[in-house]
């Protein structure tokens, strides 16, 4: 028989109480759920039995974008064994309301930020979905600083070109001098960040165009490391449009132990969605993924619960807690389309998108079947219409007014029952 290391037990307890005492008394609760197929996360919990430093990269869609969930996510492995590194992050605040824990970040005007969500914006893109462009003549600026974990080193992201200019990176008063002139491809630029450095300040010299795709902060003394990429609107189809060679140069740095893939609620609330099509593109890109990133388990979360009111229901009639919510019957999501057109009042309340329990279902299958493991989000929330209990709550609210959207105090919840799933896949394996 095996035992559990001490330390491990002790880790173990705290975990199983991780959410006593996260709420009000009258508040809702997140429900345990366990990991489906925790055999897919071998790669993971090898690494997280050799010590605290385990490699994670959470990619998916707002849920994950402003670095919320991900954020406590990262402050509870971090708990777990040490602080790492940042790790990864984009190439300056290249969506409004962009947010980064760990580090502040600021950019200049200048910069020409090309974004993997317009449809229309040519590659390439890498990991965080979007790349910051100076022209020939132009020297604006990306500045970091307030870095409250430890770093040793910058990595700049670039794309080689025939005529590509100089970028200029200031660590205090001493200057570096990044070439990106050469043939077309990509590359990253190490420089050493010393101790006690107040800020860095990257920026176009000026000499010629510059394409920047990631930047990534680095240390040598260990611990948790999760880089997290979100972008606002965003379903799994945007991975399709990662370059091969960008992806594998990132993947590789980055080195995860375990990948979490956050996408589901745009593809459940998009009512044309054909799910077949998409099933398709989800299997390639987690094949990709494993192709790319061969030592790393990956984990989908789905998305969480959310709801919608029809475009005819009158908000402003009703007070927040005098609406209902109740998951559509099959009857009325067979005839979705011709209640909505006829404003019938059968639909006056809230209630699930008619696509969304579809796409956590087809989710979770096709993890399952790829051998990747799973945690249902919604059903951890409560399942269907837990979102609207979770708007409804005041001690503290925990979802947004939208029904979409969770609150810090939700997100916090739902990162600590995601931990406590995978401490508890984590300690059946040991």
């Amino acid at each position: 028989m095996t035992f559990l290391p001490l330390r491990r037990v002790a880790a173990a307890a705290a975990f199983a109480s991780a959410s006593v005492g996260l709420m009000g008394a009258g508040a809702p609760q997140t429900t345990f759920v366990p990991i489906s197929n925790p055999a897919g996360l071998s790669a993971f919990f090898d690494a997280k039995s050799a010590g605290p430093d385990v490699r994670i990269l959470h990619i998916g869609d707002s849920h994950i974008a402003r670095d919320t969930f991900s954020g406590d996510l990262r402050a509870l492995f971090a708990a777990d064994g040490k602080s790492g590194p940042r790790g990864m992050l984009p190439a300056g605040t290249v969506y409004p309301f962009y947010m980064a824990r760990g580090v502040e970040m600021d950019m200049s005007d200048g910069w020409d930020v090309v974004r993997a969500r317009n449809e229309d914006a040519s590659g390439p893109f890498g990991l965080m979905n979007a790349r910051v462009l100076a022209e020939a003549g132009t020297s604006p600026w990306i500045a970091l600083s307030g870095f409250e974990t430890p770093v040793e080193r910058l990595l700049i992201g670039y794309q080689r070109q025939p005529e590509g200019g100089v970028v200029q990176v200031h660590v205090d008063s001493k200057i570096h001098a990044v070439p990106t002139s050469g043939d077309r491809g990509f590359a990253f630029a190490a420089l050493p960040v010393p101790s006690g450095t107040q800020i860095v300040r990257i920026a176009a010299a000026g000499d010629g165009p510059v394409a920047l795709f990631s930047l990534a902060l680095e240390a040598d003394a260990g611990g948790a490391v999760l880089s997290n990429s979100g972008w606002p609107g965003a379903t799994a189809d945007i991975m399709a449009r990662w370059d091969d060679d960008l992806l594998r140069m990132e993947l590789a740095r980055l080195d995860p132990d375990l990948i979490i893939v956050g996408y589901g609620t745009n593809e459940g609330f998009d009512d044309k969605l054909e799910l077949g099509e998409y099933e398709a593109a989800l299997r390639a890109q987690l094949a990709r993924l494993k192709r790319f990133a061969p030592g790393a388990s990956i984990l989908l979360t789905g998305g969480p619960d959310g709801t919608r009111l029809p475009h005819y229901a009158d908000t402003d009639a009703r007070e927040p807690h005098e609406w209902t919510c109740a998951p559509l019957t099959e009857a009325e999501r067979q005839q979705y389309v011709e209640l909505i057109a006829e404003e019938s009042e059968t639909l006056l309340r809230w209630h699930d998108a008619p696509q969304l329990s579809a796409v956590l279902a087809l989710q979770k299958r096709v993890a399952l079947d790829v051998g990747a493991a799973h945690w249902d989000w919604r059903a951890a929330m409560g399942g269907p219409c837990s979102v609207h209990s979770w708007r409804l709550a005041e001690d503290p609210q925990l979802a947004r007014p939208d029904h979409v959207h969770l609150t810090g105090d939700g997100y916090k919840a739902s990162a600590k029952a995601l931990f406590e799933a995978l401490n508890g896949a984590f300690v059946a394996r040991q």
